[in-house]
């Protein structure tokens, strides 16, 4: 059985809900737990226009937000007796940033909220999500 998972959050409500579920798992298969905090970088210039949403301001307090939201999810954690680490990073790709992270602590499954969109096909997974599941050597279990 799974012996160390990850989670990564970004502080969206399927984040939380991903961390509350995987620490249940974790609990119940007494398993290691690894909690992943990816926030994408300000960028002052790019020629993604996705990446063009916000301003400095704006920036620092969506940072702020999720900062209150992490001290929120480790009192959880401490509170349940999982061995837990907490680790924070920034990167543009969540994926990326996830199987790196995965590699380095050693974990074995990773649990994944799923954020979905709607568009004109209905409901899909996020790209990253997608990204994550074709290219990731660890298995992936994607919360609903």
């Amino acid at each position: 059985m799974y012996k160390h998972m990850i989670i990564p959050t970004d502080g969206t409500e399927a984040g939380t809900r991903a961390v509350e579920q995987g620490l249940d798992l974790a609990r119940a298969i007494g398993a290691k737990l690894t909690i992943l905090t990816v926030l994408q970088p300000f960028h002052t210039f790019t020629f993604v226009a996705d990446a063009l949403t916000e301003t400095a301001e704006v920036h620092q307090q969506h940072l702020e937000e999720h900062v209150q939201a992490d001290n929120r999810l480790e009192e959880k954690v401490r509170a349940s007796g999982v061995d837990c680490t907490h680790i924070r990073a920034e990167h543009d790709h969540l994926n990326e940033a996830v199987r790196r992270t995965a590699e380095a602590q050693g974990c074995d499954l990773v649990v994944m909220p799923a954020h979905e969109r709607y568009g004109l096909l209905g409901r899909t997974l996020d790209s990253e999500t997608v990204k994550l599941l074709s290219h990731s050597r660890l298995p992936v279990l994607v919360l609903h």
